[in-house]
């Protein structure tokens, strides 16, 4: 029993080199953080697009003066007074997330009228922002939002599965290949056409992870149209009919062995002359029977109807264990692994700075 638990699916962890050397020296297998990986694409799109880095540098200076004077701060929160607006703070960027990049510039858009009314009556070289610059805003928040929801629901969740990697990084595909080209702003059209090429290459071959495809296809909210792919996900229905045919094997009942026979005997030992072939031939049937019978329990799961994504897929298993016996014993195995995200403290602090 204590051994069951001591087994280790695989290593999550970002992927600098040395963790990369650490799960190949214990002789795991490697998972990428999903929030790290996802927080380095869109940092490397924000990189490449050089006149949202000019807006965002501004912004810093802007929210940087109304943290540090009170004289600035105190107007602000005149200026949100009298337009009957929430005295909700300005928040600064923090390089490290670029998530503190999308909340700095989605507060700045919402204080855009008291913000730009306390500035007009502060002695300051700050250069407010225009209407273009908010307009270019608006449309970059929208580009970027979908990925703003995908690290927020990454972050929260306290136990948030590897089977949602596949079909998040599904969504943001489709979500960024039909924005681009019709958005409208030169600024917004430039941003997400690097997200889309950054997130396609990034992920190249995510859906051939197989404790990733594995955990998707186990989880009953996603199954197959989890993948983008679909010949990624009949790969991974075949090697889930190849895992489910396993476990079978295992199971199987050891053959019993007759006991020796007492003194002189004209039959041969261990089965006699045909015994290699006859060892081969049971191998066979057994393998070719466990097949048989993984294969129709694994259709028979994917035939049934998905559940909706807000129920718990773990409740799922704990219903049908008994339909569905040796597929969850996989879900036990790889619906565990966990896709880590960032500190759940990132939202606690927005929520502290809103309130002030």
């Amino acid at each position: 029993m204590l051994k069951s638990f001591l087994q280790v699916t695989a290593l999550v962890t970002d992927c600098a080199a040395n963790m990369v050397a650490c799960a190949n020296m214990m002789n795991l297998r490697h998972i990428m953080c999903f929030a790290h990986v996802l927080n380095l694409v869109v940092k490397r799109s924000l990189a490449q697009t050089p006149e949202l880095e000019d807006i965002r540098s501004r912004g810093r200076r802007i929210v940087g003066h109304f943290k540090s004077s009170t004289t600035a701060k105190e107007k602000l929160s005149e200026m949100q007074r009298q337009l009957a607006r929430p005295e909700h703070k300005l928040i600064q960027e923090v390089d490290t997330r670029w998530n503190s990049t999308f909340t700095m510039l989605e507060r700045l858009f919402e204080e855009r009228e008291a913000l730009g009314a306390a500035l007009a009556t502060l002695d300051t070289d700050l250069t407010p922002f225009t209407s273009e610059d908010y307009q270019a805003m608006h449309h970059c928040l929208n580009v970027l939002l979908p990925f703003h929801q995908a690290t927020v629901v990454l972050s929260e969740e306290k136990r948030a599965s590897a089977s949602k990697v596949i079909p998040l990084v599904k969504m943001l595909k489709h979500y960024i290949s039909s924005r681009c080209g019709h958005i409208g702003n030169p600024l917004g059209e430039k941003l997400a056409t690097n997200l889309r090429n950054n997130l396609c290459e990034k992920f190249l071959m995510l859906e051939k992870v197989t404790a990733l495809s594995m955990a998707t296809l186990l989880d009953p909210r996603f199954k197959e149209l989890g993948f983008c792919s679909q010949g990624s996900a009949q790969n991974a229905i075949d090697r889930l009919t190849t895992e489910c045919a396993a476990t079978m094997q295992v199971e199987l009942p050891a053959q019993p062995q007759s006991a020796p026979r007492a003194g002189p005997s004209t039959q041969l030992e261990d089965g006699g002359l045909w015994a290699l072939l006859d060892r081969h031939v049971g191998a066979q049937q057994q393998v070719t029977s466990t097949t048989a019978s993984a294969t129709v329990e694994v259709q028979r799961y994917l035939k049934e109807p998905h559940i909706p994504r807000t129920e718990d897929p773990l409740r799922y298993w704990v219903t049908h264990k008994v339909l569905y016996p040796h597929l969850d014993k996989l879900a036990l195995k790889f619906l565990c692994t966990p896709v880590r995200g960032f500190s759940p403290s990132l939202a606690k602090s927005s929520a502290k700075e809103e309130t002030g």
